[in-house]
């Protein structure tokens, strides 16, 4: 026997493996690894093959065909990691390796520190005795008796904990006689585990997976629990079942003590030319409202591209009763929605023709006059001259079958072509606008009273023009050198008069007015009405842009002057008025990084009442400091007066705690309307969001219904606990609380903070 000092030996070994390397930087605290496994690391990395290792000691001792003893600082390294020990032993007959004193293996993915460790090299395992760990691919760290990597690359875990917590005294831990690792699948899996808040058992689990990444795995999600004074105590828990990597579930059961079991599944699918979602709610029986009987929610939505000219779209929801869905949200519709659009859309395009085929249903919830659906509707729009002059001609044309059998006109036919030509110029500093068009409209109206069939048939000549110049100049705003424009614009437009009397309204309604809206050459969504225009608008907008070529203000002001009046469209004996001469004012301020404002104004010249305004300001101080101070009014909609205020903020605390807060405010029936406050705690591994919410009960399902009176309110708190650390998004969610509220948040575009 020979003793050698200071020896390296080279010796092929295929026995360790590697793990990916993904960290969260916030949890993330490795094991102190000694100074020498990274300078020996990097003095062989990349000089040694794949399967050899390098074996450093102060003193070898060998014996030919039976074992090598190494005493003395021992650095064992492999290309994807390194051992270190005070003593090692390897066994040439039997291939196993055993060192002990001490020992650490370090990888770029985890650091596992124990008493010993085995390498058994024919079976590609490995084993540390008493061992620390801590993994590099997630903030998972804990004790084991024994970790093990088996030779199919799996970690195991036995009579372990595991935490994704630093320190000495983790928030949270799990312990459990066996926990597995499967590595390339992202997901672990425990068995026997107490769960841990600190040093308390909270709970018992015979079996539980839990993700190391963002990969999906079958099992139960995080719940959300609270109370409601509409609710009662409520606890909601997710279970999500991976059913292929295109397609999975989430059924969602959900105990509220004042209403029952209320389930919920969500399935999605998606290929490479298709994307569906079906979500379905079912509630047996509402216990507060026995006499609606079962209640429930069916939403279905599809999108495919057939080929390069044909696309589908398909979006449906079936309620049980109008108020499902301000009462229980939906992950598709807003509590606050007034109306589902129910449709199905086949499209197909090329560069001169598009044909749309559809039907659509515009369900109106809440109490009000039927409306007409579509079962049938074919669009068809045709480029017969393109010119690179920019002369065109055009021939829209539509043909639209309406059915409602509570009105008396319960089928409707409708024939609707449209051609024109046009003429267009564009300059970067001047533009011109022109078109010549004439709309000719059939109407074959069955009447349900006598199945009499009314044919109207109706011409109308229009002409456009709009022209506008543009000038820039160089300018400083602020202290800053900027770009400023300034845009004057004309239009006119002349739209014959036409009796429509006896013409119902199918799908026209009034279109929203506000500065851009003043160019226009009509003023409702469809053709039933086609308001007469004889008028000029005139407008001038000026806009000022940094040299990133981002608007930094914008100032617009229109109007609209009327060269003849017509009162043909009053004798339709319908409610919708005829276009106003208006005034019109917008503004867009990025007053700096962090101000913004947003505003506009209409203004009825002839009333000399304002129609509409609203006006946002918004603060941002960082990304999870801001505040949106918002007033709105609209002076008739639905012949009702909207005059409301609301405030949203969030607030970082510090590192861990957050707050969130908003309240809107009915001036006009001096009405509180909705009011929430939400707390959130974030440490590296675990949150928790308590929020606490009161708001107005819209009660659809009642045709007494009057926000003027009897108003009931809802008031409640929600809970929602999160363990980090373990795959999925770790960012705050305290500006998700602003989502459960009836007026929603809405982050203005131009801010980037």
């Amino acid at each position: 026997m020979k003793k050698h000092s200071a020896q390296k030996a080279l010796i092929l070994w295929t026995g360790l493996v590697c793990l990916p390397a993904f960290a969260d930087p916030q949890c993330h605290q490795p094991l102190q690894s000694k100074s020498a496994l990274k300078s020996v690391s990097n003095a062989f990395s990349g000089t040694i093959p794949q399967d050899t290792f390098v074996v450093q000691s102060d003193s070898t001792d060998i014996i030919r065909g039976e074992r090598i003893q190494f005493d003395g600082n021992v650095i064992i390294f492999q290309k994807q990691q390194t051992v270190r020990a005070e003593q090692a032993t390897f066994d040439e007959e039997t291939g196993q390796f055993l060192a002990q004193g001490n020992v650490e293996l370090s990888s770029q993915a985890a650091t596992v520190i124990g008493e010993s460790i085995f390498i058994d090299e024919k079976n590609k395992n490995f084993e540390l005795i008493s061992a620390d760990y801590q993994f590099g691919f997630n903030a998972g760290r804990g004790t084991a008796q024994s970790f093990s990597i088996k030779n199919n690359n799996e970690l195991s875990l036995e009579l372990a904990t595991f935490t994704t917590c630093p320190g000495d005294d983790p928030s949270w831990l799990f312990s459990s006689s066996e926990i597995d690792i499967k590595q390339e699948e992202g997901w672990g899996e425990a068995w026997n585990t107490v769960f841990k808040i600190g040093d308390v058992p909270i709970l018992y689990v015979p079996y539980i997976t839990f993700p190391l990444t963002d990969v999906r795995k079958s099992g139960l999600l995080f719940p959300e629990f609270g109370s409601s004074s509409r609710y009662g105590a409520y606890y909601a828990q997710p279970i999500y079942f991976n059913l292929a990597p295109n397609y999975d579930l989430t059924l969602t059961p959900a105990y509220m003590s004042q209403r029952g079991w209320l389930l919920e599944s969500n399935l999605r699918h998606l290929s490479e030319s298709t994307e569906n979602t079906l979500q379905l709610e079912y509630l047996n029986s509402d216990q507060r409202y026995p006499e609606l009987d079962e209640r429930y929610l069916a939403f279905v939505q599809h999108e495919s591209v057939l080929n390069k000219n044909w696309n589908l779209q398909v979006q449906w929801t079936e309620l049980s009763d109008d108020n499902y869905i301000s009462e229980f949200n939906s992950d598709y519709h807003h509590q606050a929605d007034t109306h589902l659009n129910n449709f199905a859309f086949l499209r197909y395009s090329t560069k001169s023709t598009q044909l749309n085929i559809f039907t659509q249903d515009m369900v109106e919830l809440g109490q009000h006059d039927p409306s007409y659906k579509i079962p049938f509707q074919v669009d068809l729009d045709w480029d017969a001259v393109t010119s690179e002059s920019g002369l065109g001609v055009n021939i829209k044309s539509s043909y639209t079958h309406f059915e409602n059998s509570e009105k008396d006109e319960h089928q409707v036919d409708r024939l609707h072509v449209e051609p024109a030509i046009s003429y267009n110029y564009y300059h970067p500093s001047f533009q011109f606008e022109s078109t010549l068009s004439y709309l000719a409209t059939h109407y074959q109206q069955q009447f349900r009273s006598d199945n009499e069939k009314n044919k109207i048939d109706r011409g109308v000549g229009k002409f456009r023009l709009l022209t506008g110049l543009n000038f820039e100049k160089q300018t400083q705003f602020f202290g800053n050198n900027v770009r400023q424009t300034l845009e004057p614009k004309l239009q006119y437009v002349y739209v014959q008069s036409s009796n429509q009397e006896g013409i119902g309204l199918y799908d026209s309604q009034k279109l929203k007015e506000d500065y851009f809206a003043l160019f226009r050459d009509q003023s409702y969504s469809s053709v039933d009405r086609i308001d007469a225009m004889d008028q000029v608008t005139l407008g001038i907008s000026t806009s000022i842009f940094d040299e990133k070529n981002q608007e930094l203000f914008r100032f617009g002001v229109g109007q609209v002057h009327k060269l003849s009046e017509d009162e043909e469209l009053s004798g339709t004996n319908d409610d919708i008025d005829n276009s106003k001469p208006s005034l019109a004012i917008e503004v867009f301020g990025q007053l700096s990084e962090n101000w913004q404002i947003d505003g506009g104004l209409l203004y009825n010249r002839d009333d000399d009442k304002v129609e509409t305004g609203f006006i946002a300001l918004d603060y941002w101080i960082d990304e999870n400091k801001n505040i949106q101070i918002n007033q709105r009014y609209a002076r008739d909609v639905a012949d009702v007066t909207i005059n409301q205020s609301g405030i949203f903020g969030s607030y970082k605390l510090n590192e861990n705690w957050s707050i969130a807060t908003s309240y809107h405010y009915d001036s006009e029936r001096n009405l509180d309307l909705d009011g929430l406050i939400g707390f959130e705690y974030r440490s590296c591994c675990w949150s928790i969001q308590v929020s606490a919410q009161r708001q107005v009960i819209l009660d659809l399902n009642n045709p007494d219904f009057n926000v003027n009176s009897n108003v009931e309110y809802e008031n409640g708190i929600s809970i929602n606990f999160t363990l980090s650390g373990l795959g999925g998004d770790t960012a705050s969610k305290i500006s998700k609380m602003f989502s459960n509220s009836i007026f929603a948040y809405r982050r203005p575009y131009l801010i980037t903070k």
